[in-house]
């Protein structure tokens, strides 16, 4: 049997790959997905933002790679939607653990500037 090759890299969503949804999980009240503005924020304001999970996926990409991930509700179709990775991804909430988001959305930011540099 041949080991299985697992990677930590961010799924992000594009135009080439289609996604099969496997399998749907209803998530625990609470959960939320947490991402980083992509501009720096105005004084005062947290500079990221969350989602509330409603799902978990198992989903399965076209080149054959599935992963676990988190399903909101859009709210302009009312459909659920995949939440993937677009560069901006920091982490989930839950009512008992939460990070310094803020700080991560910062740290995020000053990556990605560095990155582009």
């Amino acid at each position: 049997m041949e080991p299985i090759e697992e990677s930590m890299e961010p799924i992000e969503g594009s135009q080439e790959q289609e996604f099969t949804i496997l399998q749907i999980m209803p998530a625990l009240p609470g959960w939320a997905a947490v991402w980083g503005n992509i501009k720096e924020p105005e004084q005062g304001e947290p500079g990221y933002f969350s989602e509330p999970v409603v799902c978990w996926a198992l989903v399965e990409a076209s080149d054959g790679r599935r992963f676990v991930t988190a399903m909101a509700p859009d709210l302009e179709s009312s459909e659920l939607k995949l939440m993937l990775d677009m560069g901006n991804f920091l982490g989930y909430a839950t009512p008992t653990y939460s990070l310094d988001w803020m700080q991560l959305a910062s740290n995020r930011r000053s990556k990605n500037r560095a990155r582009q540099s």
